[in-house]
C-alpha cells in the first residue's frame, strides 16, 4: 500500500464511523423519552457484543490472548464514563450541539497524544487547535440558561475522555489488531454496565427492543471504523475529521425534531472546517 493511501483510507474510514455515531446519537436521543440512561448504556453495549459474535466464533477464543490487557482495562473505563455522561447529554441538548461538544476532543487529542505517544504537532496544528476552540466555542455557548450550562460542562468533560480514549486507541493499535480492541471495549463495557441496569431496571416498551438493537449494530459498525482509521493514521493527522459528525447530527435533528440551525452552529463549523482543512493540508512528521 502506498505511503499516502493509508491516511486516506483511515479518514474515509472515520467520517463513515462518524455518521454512524450521530445516527447512535440520534437513536440514543429518541430512547430517552421511554428508556432510562443506564438501560441505553447497557443496551447499546450488549447489542453491538451481539454483532461481534459471529467474528468471535470465526477467529476463535485464542484470537483474544493479549498481553496488553491493562491498556484494554484503561480504554473501556475512559470510554464507558464518556457514554454515560454523553447519553445524559444527548437527552438534554439539541442533537447537532451534544455532537459538536465531541468535537472538541480532536483539539485535546494532539496535546495528549504529544505528552503520552510523543507524537510531534506542527505549528499549524497549533494554529488549528485555537481556531478550532473558538469554533467550539460558537456552537456551544449557552442558550437555555443555567440547566444548559450544566450539560455544556458535562459534555466539555466528555470531549476529554473521549479524546483520553483514541489516544489509547492508538497505542493499542500498534500492536492490537482492530476487531480485538472493540471486542474488549464492548464485553467489558457490558459487564460493567449490567449492574446500574439491574439497580435502576424499569419497563421498556415493545418497540423500544428494535431500537435497541438497531443502536447496538450501528455502534459496533463504527466503534470497528473508528478503530481502523486510527491503524491506518495518527490521530493528530486525522482527528479533526470528526467534525464531519455535526453534519450529519444537524440534517437528523432538523428532520426529526425541527432543530434550528443557528447562524453560531454555521459560524463555528466554518471555524471547524477552517481548522481541520489547516490540518489536513499541512505536511506531518511520522
Amino acid at each position: 500500500m502506498p505511503p499516502f493511501s493509508a491516511p486516506l483510507l483511515g479518514a474515509l474510514c472515520l467520517v463513515l464511523a462518524e455518521a454512524l455515531f450521530a445516527g447512535v446519537g440520534a437513536l440514543v436521543k429518541h430512547l430517552s423519552e421511554t428508556v432510562s440512561q443506564t438501560q441505553l448504556v447497557f443496551f447499546r453495549n450488549l447489542f453491538a457484543m451481539a454483532a461481534l459474535m459471529p467474528w468471535i466464533l470465526r477467529a476463535g477464543l485464542r484470537s483474544l490472548k493479549t498481553d496488553f490487557f491493562h491498556l484494554h482495562l484503561m480504554r473501556a473505563t475512559s470510554g464507558l464514563i464518556a457514554m454515560y455522561c454523553f447519553f445524559v447529554v444527548l437527552a438534554n441538548l439539541p442533537l447537532a450541539q451534544a455532537m459538536m461538544a465531541l468535537l472538541v476532543s480532536p483539539f485535546i487529542v494532539p496535546i495528549i497524544a504529544k505528552l503520552w505517544l510523543k507524537e510531534e504537532i506542527g505549528q499549524k496544528s497549533l494554529i488549528a487547535i485555537g481556531i478550532g476552540f473558538v469554533g467550539a466555542g460558537f456552537i456551544l455557548r449557552p442558550v437555555g440558561g443555567e440547566e444548559m450550562n450544566f450539560y455544556i460542562v458535562l459534555a466539555l468533560g466528555c470531549a476529554c475522555l473521549v479524546a483520553f480514549t483514541k489516544c489509547t486507541i492508538r497505542h493499542l493499535s500498534g500492536t492490537e489488531p482492530s476487531a480485538r480492541i472493540v471486542i474488549y471495549f464492548t464485553g467489558l463495557a457490558t459487564l460493567v454496565s449490567a449492574v446500574p441496569m439491574l439497580i435502576n431496571w424499569q419497563p421498556m416498551p415493545v418497540e423500544a427492543w428494535q431500537w435497541l438493537a438497531l443502536m447496538g449494530l450501528l455502534a459496533a459498525l463504527g466503534q470497528l471504523l473508528m478503530t481502523k482509521a486510527f491503524k491506518l493514521a495518527s490521530p493528530v493527522r486525522i482527528g479533526l475529521l470528526t467534525y464531519s459528525s455535526v453534519i450529519f447530527a444537524a440534517i437528523l435533528g432538523y428532520w426529526f425534531w425541527d432543530e434550528p440551525v443557528h447562524m453560531g452552529l454555521i459560524g463555528g463549523f466554518v471555524l471547524i472546517l477552517w481548522a481541520a482543512n489547516l490540518t489536513i493540508r499541512q505536511r506531518w512528521l511520522w
